[in-house]
């Protein structure tokens, strides 16, 4: 069936794609992929992109994109923040007006792995000009489509597997989000308009976050409706009917297990241990009615060939991308086989396969080339860890200068009356209400002990520079009186030597006494010597000693044993000296001993230190440390605050609908 066909009199074809493209930094193969979806631009004239980062890719995309898609369509990112909020519009009609608003809460700071708060993650809005042919082909005119996207902060936990889904971490931010999207919407159209609404939610059809939107959009006078109907869950699938019906549901998720991307075993989310529920229907796209009408979009080339395009007997969006059809070169050798491991988390079989036939691996699907070896062909994988939403809407142009006029009478009409809300709906918003209430208080209590712990840490700094200084105080006078004894055991070691090294004294007496001793033997030699010198006649050799013949030796030995000589009366003046002389010792009086050195500074000399190790350079470095902590805290103080500031605003203004 053709798009003519599908439409019905005086409705012009619009073609709508909402697509994550997992942009962040550290996602798998993503040259590859940003240069596969630029093929895929040429079949839609609206794609409104999530997780489109870094302007590289975006770039990237441009220039692999066909002549005709560089030549008539129109680009538009919105960075933001540090990493920007991944938030793009791609358009084949002119964009005339555009403009990012930034959710006034974004997540927890501290948890950094995350990414979300740093994001600033919001919702663009782009305005562009359809230009449309009126009846008979006689005059053209141009009908202002309002283009919305945008993408809630994710889901990092299983819901499924906490105590109460009131534990999931981000829900109350999310459904803040979902508040402000609805508020910025109402703000800045009007119900009449021809609005196009998409984006990763993060959340299903069901959640609280998208109810929340779309009945405070319907107090605004909007009825919003989804391109895609809502997965129902069929457990049971025991006949051929029933796991046929359950295989088409399976198709109408967004983010599966059977994207390949989101089996491997080395996602950042699983090495980080942060998994979100899986399979779940998190993409969407709604439109305004009756501005639009959904139509059958039965010749997209990017669905899937058994995909149920009218599923429930009713027009339906498409879920595209699906296949596997971004191709990786193979590496040859073992190096190959390495980064298909590092690639996929599993080791690839090298069994031969046929034409699309995937080679299984622990329930993870890759595709190889027909004809080739899993080893040795090129693999296939999909476009993004998410699937694409995709639809056909019959845009139902308004005569010419009637829109305006329709738009104020609409407005005239909603301030009068608003539309009554559903018993479901009342109850959703007093769960919405309650739950954020709660949560509310949650964030004051967190406020306190913040503050609490702020100035903790501040005195017990203040109390450890005190300590360390006491503490140095102290080491500095036990080491100056170590000093002292030891300076006062030396003087006394000192004065002790120099009272055994004075004249007069015992031992130095008795070393006195064998010096003349061994003077008086080497003079009785001499003279001995020298009578039997003379007797002979015979003068000894210069040199020589008499004892050194055997006579000689004999004659000295008579006149050494010879004792009654007499000894002399004076003691000559020993030509020999002790090899050492002992140092004078100071006078025995201490009050002319030399003054006593400055312990204390000695003290402080030894304690000295590098400057970077220094008591006061240390406390210096605890207080800036401190006060950067306590400003850390404070920020989060500032941040819990502000968040439950935000929040109670919102919970009033759900509280007056």
């Amino acid at each position: 069936m053709s798009q003519a066909s599908a439409l019905a009199a005086g409705e012009l074809p619009i073609r709508v794609l909402s697509f994550n493209l997992w942009g962040i930094f550290n996602s798998k193969v993503r040259e590859e992929r940003m240069k596969a979806f630029a093929t895929k631009i040429e079949h839609y004239d609206v794609i409104l992109l999530q997780e489109q980062f870094s302007a590289e890719d975006f770039a990237l995309i441009m220039q692999h994109a066909s002549s005709e898609v560089q030549r008539t369509y129109k680009f538009r990112r919105f960075p933001s923040s540090f990493y920007g909020s991944g938030c793009a519009v791609i358009s084949r009609y002119p964009i005339i007006q555009a403009f990012f608003h930034v959710f006034p809460l974004q997540g927890y700071p501290e948890m950094v792995f995350h990414g979300d708060f740093f994001a600033n993650k919001g919702v663009a809005m782009v305005r562009v000009m359809v230009p449309v042919t009126m009846e008979g082909g006689k005059a053209i005119s141009e009908q202002v489509v309002t283009l919305y996207t945008t993408h809630l902060i994710a889901v990092y936990q299983k819901v499924s597997q906490l105590p109460s889904w009131k534990w999931e971490r981000n829900l109350p931010f999310r459904i803040s989000q979902a508040v402000s999207l609805a508020n910025f919407i109402a703000s800045t159209s009007r119900p009449t308009d021809h609005i196009i609404v998409g984006g990763d939610f993060n959340c299903s059809q069901r959640s609280l976050e998208v109810q929340m939107m779309l009945i405070l959009l319907k107090r605004h006078g909007y009825n919003l409706r989804s391109v895609l109907p809502s997965p129902r869950t069929l457990v049971d699938a025991s006949t051929p009917e029933q796991a046929r019906e359950r295989e088409h549901e399976e198709q109408l998720f967004t983010y599966s297990h059977r994207n390949a991307f989101n089996s491997m075993e080395t996602s950042y989310f699983k090495l980080l241990n942060l998994e979100s529920d899986l399979p779940a229907q998190i993409d969407h796209v709604f439109f305004s009615t009756p501005a639009f009408a959904l139509r059958d979009f039965a010749d997209c080339p990017d669905v899937a060939a058994d995909y149920p395009c009218a599923l429930r007997s009713a027009p339906s969006g498409l879920v595209v991308f699906t296949k596997n059809e971004v191709r990786i070169p193979s590496k040859s050798g073992w190096c190959g086989s390495l980064w298909r491991q590092l690639l996929t988390g599993k080791r690839v079989s090298r069994i031969a396969n046929g034409a699309g036939q995937p080679t299984q691996a622990c329930g993870k699907t890759v595709w190889t080339a027909e004809g080739q070896s899993a080893g040795n062909a090129a693999l296939y994988y999909p476009l993004s860890d998410h699937f694409g939403v995709a639809a056909l809407l019959g845009l139902r142009v308004a005569n010419a200068g009637s829109t305006a006029s329709m738009g104020d009478s609409s407005a005239e009409m909603h301030c009068a009356t608003a539309p009554a809300l559903t018993p479901d709906e009342v109850r959703v918003l007093q769960t919405v209400v309650d739950f954020l209430e709660d949560y509310v208080c949650k964030l004051r209590s967190q406020a306190r002990t913040t503050r609490y712990m702020a100035v903790s840490s501040l005195l017990l700094v203040v109390v450890n520079m005190w300590v360390l200084r006491r503490l140095s105080a102290k080491e500095e006078a036990r080491t100056a009186a170590v000093l002292e004894q030891i300076y006062d055991m030396a003087v006394t070691t000192t004065r002790h030597t120099a009272k055994m090294a004075q004249p007069g004294t015992d031992l130095e007496s008795i070393k006195r006494g064998f010096n003349v001793a061994k003077d008086w033997v080497a003079h009785q030699l001499h003279l001995t010597l020298h009578t039997v010198s003379k007797a002979t006649g015979a003068a000894p050799e210069s040199g020589s000693c008499a004892s050194d013949t055997p006579e000689g030796f004999k004659d000295l030995a008579a006149t050494a044993a010879n004792v009654s000589a007499p000894l002399p009366r004076t003691i000559p003046t020993p030509t020999t000296t002790t090899n050492t002389k002992r140092a004078t010792t100071p006078p025995k009086d201490d009050t002319t001993a030399v003054a006593r050195p400055d312990f204390r500074a000695i003290a402080e000399a030894l304690a000295v230190c590098p400057i970077w190790a220094s008591t006061w350079i240390s406390s210096a470095f605890s207080i800036t440390v401190t006060l950067v902590g306590s400003a850390s805290f404070a920020i989060g103080v500032i941040q819990r605050a502000g968040n439950a500031k935000v929040l109670e605003e919102q919970v009033r203004q759900l509280q007056l609908l």
